[in-house]
């Protein structure tokens, strides 16, 4: 199947969110860390979906992105990571989304796991996108 310049795109931006998230860790902003690798994660997903189904999904939840492929390619990701990250979309920004202090309270922790998870989810995706 041919590659659109559109995925690529999309997997290109993805890798360039993981990399905002790996500056931001070793920034000390752990919950800017937190949003890019949600970020990061979203794109490549709708890599993927557009890649294999051909049109573009809306939405920023990630086991719902999962779930829209799931059953089309062989991808095994874990959902409660999934469920983790995408809570970060909004909590690692408003003080009124769960944290009074996002900026203080995501920790070193939380940052080093949502990365890894999402440069592991990355790297599965441009394996199915780049496989023949």
């Amino acid at each position: 199947m041919p590659i659109r310049d559109e995925v690529l795109n999309w997997l290109e931006e993805a890798k360039s969110d993981l990399k905002h998230s790996k500056i931001s860790i070793e920034g000390g902003s752990y919950n800017w860390a937190c949003f890019a690798a949600h970020q990061a994660c979203e794109k490549a997903l709708k890599s993927l979906i557009l890649h294999v189904l051909g049109e573009y999904p809306r939405g920023h939840d990630l086991v719902k992105l999962y779930k829209m492929i799931v059953d089309e390619v062989n991808i095994d990701l874990n959902k409660t990571m999934l469920s983790r990250i995408s809570s970060y979309y909004t909590q690692a920004r408003y003080p009124n989304a769960g944290l009074e202090r996002p900026s203080e309270e995501f920790t070193l922790e939380q940052a080093r796991e949502a990365y890894n998870f999402t440069e592991a989810l990355i790297h599965e995706v441009e394996k199915i996108i780049r496989d023949p």
